[in-house]
């Protein structure tokens, strides 16, 4: 059994090596997929750092889900 504080413990936790979470996309791109007006998912720290809130306690960011269509009502007679 090895000691917990040795450098030979095996690590395994985390984002592996090399991978990334982030990639580049050109908004172009994604205003053909989703149209201009789709909610897209964007970090608070990217929000920040291009200033388009000053900081994360002043300004809340409003949240967006997608709407339902409406449905029509179905108008019907119980007897």
């Amino acid at each position: 059994m090895h000691p917990m504080n040795s450098n030979t413990a095996k690590r395994s936790r985390g984002r592996p090596r090399g991978s990334t979470s982030f990639v580049k996309v050109k908004l172009s791109d994604l205003n053909k997929q989703l149209g201009s007006d789709a909610p897209v998912s964007v970090s608070k720290k990217w929000l920040i750092d291009i200033g388009m809130i000053a900081d994360e306690a002043a300004a809340p960011i409003e949240i967006l889900y997608p709407s339902q269509p409406e449905e029509p009502e179905i108008q019907f007679t119980i007897k």
